[in-house]
C-alpha cells in the first residue's frame, strides 16, 4: 500500500517538473519577442531623431515624409496584390472561357443531328403479286376448250347466250345426244339449241335443281311451255340430254327418263348449239347427231383434242366490258365497252393529309381507239380528280363526284405526245399547296388548276373505250 503511494507522488513531481519547464521556455519566448518589437520600435525613433539633427529639418517634418513614404509603401503593396488578383482573375476568365470555347466545339461536333421529318414515298412496280391494284375482269360470257370439255360461263342477270355449230342439214329421223356437267352458280336453265337464225330458234333445257323446259322463240313470239319438275333428285351434276325426231314429232329425254312430246318448231334447223342463262358454268363433254334413216352420224363431237378448226366451228370466243391484270411486271387495262370508262382503285398504306404531294404514273397505248386513260386519286369526301390522254396526244382534267357524274372538266390541251403503241409516257399530278394542282406530260405542264385537295385516300388508274393500256411505276409521294 505504502509503495503505491510513494510511486503517485513521484509521478506528481515530473508532471510539475514538465509544467514548469514548458512555462519558462514560453514566458522566455515571449519576452524576446517583446523585446524585438521594443527595439524596432527603438531603432525607427532613434533613426528619425537622428535625421533631424543632421538636417535642418524639424523632427515633425521628418514625421510628415515618414507617413507619406509609409503611405506610397502600402499603397504599392496594395497595387501589387491587385495586379496579381487581376491578373489571377483574368487567368480564371481565359480558362473559364476556353473551357466553354471547348465544350461548345464538342458540343457543335458531337451534338445529336437534327432528326429531319420523314417523307412518305409509295411505288407500285408490279414486279410481284402483292400489287395494291388487284387482278379483275367484267364480263357478259365466256367460252373456252379444256380437259375434253366446252366451258361456258355467263355473267348476267337474266339474261341468255348461246353458240353454234358449223352448217348442218338435218335428216327427216334423227337422234341427238348431248352430255353436261353444271359448274357453278344459278339454277337457271340450259341445255341444247336448235337453231334458224338468231330470231328464230327451240330450246330443250334443264336446270341444276332437277327441271325441264322446251320452248320456241317464232320470230316476236315466245312460247314458253310449262315446267317439268324432279326430272332428277339425285344430286348429280352430270346428266345426257337426248332428243328424238321423227317426221317432225320429238320426244325429250334427261338421263333415260321421258319427259315430254310434242311437234318440233314450224322453221328449218340450220345450226345447233349450246344455251344458257344468268350466272353460272357450264361443261359440255360431248355432243352428236345421228342419222337414224342410216345409221351414220352427222356430227360427233368430244372436245378431246381440240384444233382451231374447233374453237372457229364452235365460236369459242368472249364478251366482257374489261379485264384488269398484273402480267410481266405491267398492269395490263384491256376496256372493251365503247361509251363506257372503269377504274382500278387501291388504299394507299395509309391515308395521306399532305398540302404538297405528286402522283405519277408511266403509261403505254398498246392498241385501240382514241379514248381517255390516265391516272386518278380519290379523296376523303369521295370525290375523284382523274388525269387522262388519249393516244392523239390530248389532256383533260375531270372531277367525278360521288353519283359519278362528272361535275367539272377542263377542255382537251394537245400535249404534242402522239402514240403509235410503243412510246411511253410519264403521267404527273402535283399539288404545290396553297390551291395549286399542276399536270404534266413527261415534264411538260400542260395543265393548271386551283383547286386542293390535301386529304388522299385512294390512287388509281383508268381507261375508256375499246382499247389496251399498259401502266407501271404508280408512284404517289409527300413533297
Amino acid at each position: 500500500m505504502a509503495t503505491h503511494s510513494e510511486k503517485n507522488r513521484r509521478e506528481k513531481e515530473e508532471l510539475e517538473k514538465r509544467i514548469l519547464e514548458q512555462l519558462k521556455k514560453q514566458v522566455f519566448d515571449k519576452d524576446e519577442q517583446l523585446k524585438s518589437h521594443q527595439d524596432d520600435t527603438s531603432v525607427r525613433e532613434a533613426t528619425k531623431e537622428a535625421l533631424a539633427e543632421m538636417t535642418s529639418l524639424e523632427k515633425e517634418d521628418v514625421e510628415k515624409i515618414y507617413q507619406k513614404i509609409k503611405r506610397d509603401e502600402l499603397e504599392k503593396i496594395a497595387r501589387e496584390q491587385l495586379s496579381k488578383k487581376t491578373k489571377r482573375n483574368t487567368f480564371y476568365l481565359i480558362v473559364f472561357a476556353l473551357g466553354l470555347i471547348s465544350i461548345s466545339v464538342a458540343y457543335y461536333l458531337f451534338r445529336p443531328k437534327p432528326v429531319e421529318p420523314v417523307l412518305f414515298s409509295y411505288t407500285e412496280d408490279f414486279e410481284t403479286e402483292s400489287s395494291i391494284f388487284v387482278n379483275e375482269e367484267s364480263y357478259n360470257y365466256k367460252k373456252n376448250i379444256e380437259n375434253g370439255e366446252f366451258i361456258y360461263e355467263s355473267n348476267i342477270d337474266e339474261w341468255c347466250y348461246w353458240n353454234s355449230s358449223p352448217v348442218i342439214k338435218f335428216p327427216e329421223n334423227y337422234t341427238i345426244t348431248t352430255k353436261s356437267n353444271w359448274k357453278s352458280g344459278s339454277y337457271a336453265m340450259y341445255g341444247i339449241n336448235l337453231i334458224n337464225n338468231n330470231e328464230n330458234y327451240m330450246i330443250f333445257s334443264l336446270s341444276k335443281e332437277g327441271k325441264a323446259n322446251v320452248s320456241v322463240r317464232y320470230y316476236d313470239k315466245f312460247t314458253d311451255n310449262d315446267w317439268n319438275y324432279k326430272v332428277f333428285t339425285d344430286k348429280s351434276n352430270a346428266h345426257i340430254q337426248r332428243i328424238e325426231v321423227k317426221a317432225g314429232n320429238y320426244e325429250y329425254y334427261i338421263d333415260d327418263k321421258f319427259i315430254r312430246k310434242g311437234k318440233l318448231a314450224p322453221f328449218q334447223f340450220n345450226y345447233i348449239g349450246f344455251r344458257l342463262c344468268d350466272h353460272q358454268t357450264i361443261g359440255f363433254e360431248e355432243i352428236s347427231i345421228k342419222n337414224d334413216d342410216t345409221g351414220e352420224y352427222i356430227l360427233i363431237e368430244s372436245f378431246e383434242n381440240p384444233t382451231t378448226t374447233t374453237f372457229s366451228d364452235w365460236d369459242v370466243d368472249s364478251k366482257f366490258s374489261y379485264t384488269f391484270e398484273n402480267k410481266e411486271g405491267k398492269f395490263i387495262m384491256n376496256h372493251n365497252e365503247e361509251e363506257f370508262c372503269h377504274r382500278t382503285e387501291a388504299f394507299l398504306p395509309t391515308v395521306r393529309q399532305d398540302k404538297k404531294w405528286e402522283l405519277s404514273t408511266d403509261v403505254t397505248w398498246k392498241e385501240g381507239q382514241p379514248k381517255d386513260f390516265g391516272v386518278l386519286f380519290i379523296s376523303g369526301n369521295g370525290e375523284i380528280g382523274e388525269f387522262m390522254i388519249t393516244n392523239a396526244g390530248k389532256a383533260v382534267f375531270k372531277l367525278v363526284g360521288q353519283d359519278n357524274k362528272v361535275t367539272y372538266a377542263t377542255k382537251y390541251v394537245p400535249t404534242g405526245f402522239v402514240s403509235k403503241g410503243k412510246e411511253t409516257y410519264r403521267l404527273s399530278i402535283k399539288s404545290l399547296g396553297n390551291k395549286q394542282l399542276e399536270f404534266f406530260v413527261n415534264d411538260k405542264k400542260v395543265l393548271k388548276e386551283e383547286m386542293l385537295f390535301s386529304k388522299i385516300e385512294k390512287i388509281g388508274l383508268i381507261t375508256c373505250g375499246t382499247q389496251i393500256v399498259e401502266f407501271d411505276n404508280v408512284k404517289y409521294e409527300e413533297k
